[in-house]
C-alpha cells in the first residue's frame, strides 16, 4: 500500500496554486471532470513523494465550511476487492462502492474509517 495524496477544496484554484507554489510543490498533473463537474490539480514536492490534490467544484465561489474543505485520505492499492473485507471487519464501511473514474479509470471506492473520516482508496491496475 502506497500513501498518495490528501485532498482538499478550494474556492480559488489560482491562489491555491500560488501559495503551495511558495511551498515548493509544483503542478504534477490536472484534471477536468466533465461528470463530476470539478478541476482537480495535484500539487507535489520535487521527489513527488505524496500530493495534495486542490478541488474545484465549478460554480462553488463561496469559502468551505472546515467540516465540507477537506477531502479525504487517499491509498493506491493493488486490489481494492481485496483490502474490503478487512476494512469492514475493522469497523470502516464503504461510502461508494468500486467505480470506474469518469468511466474509464482507474477504479476508486471510497470508505470511511471508525471516526467517519473519508479515504479514497485507487486501483491504477484495473482491468474490465
Amino acid at each position: 500500500m502506497k500513501f498518495v495524496h490528501v485532498a482538499t477544496r478550494t474556492r480559488d484554484l489560482d491562489g491555491a496554486i500560488r501559495f503551495y507554489e511558495q511551498l515548493g510543490l509544483h503542478e504534477q498533473r490536472r484534471s477536468e471532470l466533465t461528470r463530476g463537474k470539478a478541476t482537480l490539480v495535484f500539487m507535489a514536492p520535487e521527489a513527488a513523494d505524496f500530493a495534495i490534490e486542490l478541488v474545484y467544484n465549478w460554480g462553488k465561489d463561496d469559502a468551505y465550511p472546515g467540516g465540507e474543505r477537506f477531502g479525504h485520505f487517499a491509498f493506491e492499492v493493488e486490489e481494492i476487492d481485496d483490502v474490503l473485507p478487512g476494512i469492514e471487519a475493522a469497523g470502516g464501511k464503504v461510502t461508494r462502492p468500486p467505480y470506474l473514474l469518469e468511466g474509464a479509470g482507474p477504479r476508486l471506492c471510497f470508505i470511511e474509517d471508525p471516526d467517519g473520516n473519508a479515504v479514497e482508496l485507487i486501483q491504477r491496475n484495473f482491468k474490465a
